[in-house]
């Protein structure tokens, strides 16, 4: 499976508005996404500082990965294609 690279900050956003997730609270260069992904509340971190802005690291993408609860290859389809999974939304 491919790694995540290369996922702007607008990416990353737009994949969680995607999955159904909105922008909460913004602090800093912090922006924070909630949504409920199988049943399960969500928070998501995606930041939106000079250093991340073109491309997130790859720490911020294995979080946002692991607290979003969707899974890794859904992202690779997403960037691929912009394919969702709607199934496991709510």
């Amino acid at each position: 499976m491919a790694k995540i690279r290369n996922w702007s900050f607008k990416d990353l956003s737009s994949f969680l508005k995607d999955y159904g997730f909105i922008c909460e609270n913004i602090e800093g260069s912090h922006h924070y996404y909630v949504g409920r992904i199988e049943g399960k509340d969500r928070l998501v971190q995606a930041m939106l500082s000079v250093k991340e802005r073109d491309s997130q690291s790859l720490k911020t993408m294995k979080l946002a990965i692991r607290h979003s609860g969707i899974p890794k290859g859904y992202f690779n389809e997403w960037r691929n294609g912009r394919a969702i999974h709607k199934e496991i939304i709510g």
